[in-house]
């Protein structure tokens, strides 16, 4: 149990310079894939909260929690949205992650594009206990086993850090009758925080996310929802591809009642496939829930028997207010 923990906290310490957190849902989670989805949606405010639940097959799993909500104003007839999220998320059990971050962004509908620019600063704190953990210096030649109360000899100075991060994004898109693109970018770790728990420094460097959709309105009740996210880190890159099939219950003057579903696959880094993800979900009145689950196709299957991840995902959405005008063509006398 003991070079198994070692092993996993290799692996997490690898993986945490390689990829930030994120859900499979990323649609259901928009405050974390992009700042300026911030206020993009129609309604007057909303509020929603995400879980991740990944690699329960191996001790010590993965777990990821975020709660945030966000609210459009108008002021001189401009759109404007500001939000706040929280995150949390544990690693192996015992490096645990806490985000607070503050979104704002600014709509704006150009030549019948719509345009969104997003900016995000928070917090993030990042803690682990060492003694937990066991080491190869800590071997106990004479019995044979790792003893963590052994001397670990590695150059730790703190267990606790805590530092300022700013992202920032922006998305276009545009209702062109049956089909309604969107294109965005999000950009995390614009200050290059240290996130070293050692005395030499490890900058993080910027994230980049890359985001592409295409809904083509079947008929009045069909959509297909193809969409791509391409993740750039320097060499450690990751791509998810797929899409969604909704399907359109009713209509009411401020929401349409539909059931939706769909899959997706994500490569990893050096193109090795990572998992299939299997996805669905209902969107009734002001609530939207979704579930996922990953299915582990990577070299790791062999230790998760395939198991990889599952997320919930709701949302509360508040109505829209606002009227929106309307020309009437009329004679003039």
């Amino acid at each position: 149990m003991k070079k198994r923990l070692i092993l996993g906290f290799v692996f997490q310490v690898l993986v945490s310079q390689a990829q930030d957190i994120h859900f499979s849902m990323y649609n259901l989670s928009p405050l974390t894939m992009n700042p300026a989805n911030t206020g993009n949606y129609n309604g007057d405010w909303r509020l929603m909260g995400n879980y991740r639940s990944q690699w329960r097959e191996i001790s010590k799993a993965y777990n990821t929690f975020s709660i945030g909500g966000d609210m459009n104003f108008y002021p001189f007839n401009q759109n404007v949205a500001g939000g706040i999220f929280f995150l949390n998320d544990k690693s192996g059990g015992n490096l645990s992650i806490n985000k607070i971050f503050v979104s704002g962004a600014f709509h704006k509908k150009i030549a019948g594009f719509k345009l969104s620019l997003g900016l995000q600063p928070g917090l993030v704190i990042k803690t682990i206990d060492f003694n937990s953990h066991t080491f190869p210096n800590q071997l106990n030649w004479g019995s044979g086993n790792f003893d963590n109360s052994l001397p670990n000899n590695e150059p730790f100075t703190k267990q606790r850090l805590v530092y300022f991060d700013a992202n920032a994004g922006f998305n276009v898109s545009r209702r062109m009758k049956k089909f309604e693109p969107e294109i965005g970018a999000s950009f995390f770790h614009l200050n290059s925080p240290n996130e070293s728990f050692y005395a030499q420094a490890n900058k993080l460097p910027i994230r980049q996310i890359y985001f592409a959709s295409l809904r083509y309105f079947v008929n009045a009740k069909i959509a297909v929802v193809p969409n791509m996210v391409v993740n750039v880190t320097t060499k450690a890159n990751d791509w998810i591809f797929g899409g969604n099939l909704e399907y359109t219950l009713s209509k009411t003057s401020f929401f349409e009642n539909k059931i939706f579903g769909g899959f997706m696959w994500r490569k990893g880094v050096q193109r090795i496939s990572d998992a299939a993800i299997v996805n669905f979900g209902v969107k009734y009145s002001q609530y939207t829930i979704g579930f996922s689950y990953d299915v582990n196709v990577s070299p790791l299957k062999t230790a998760t028997g395939a198991k990889g991840a599952y997320e919930i995902a709701l949302i509360y959405t508040g109505k829209n207010s606002r009227i929106h005008k309307k020309q009437i063509p009329c004679d003039r006398y």
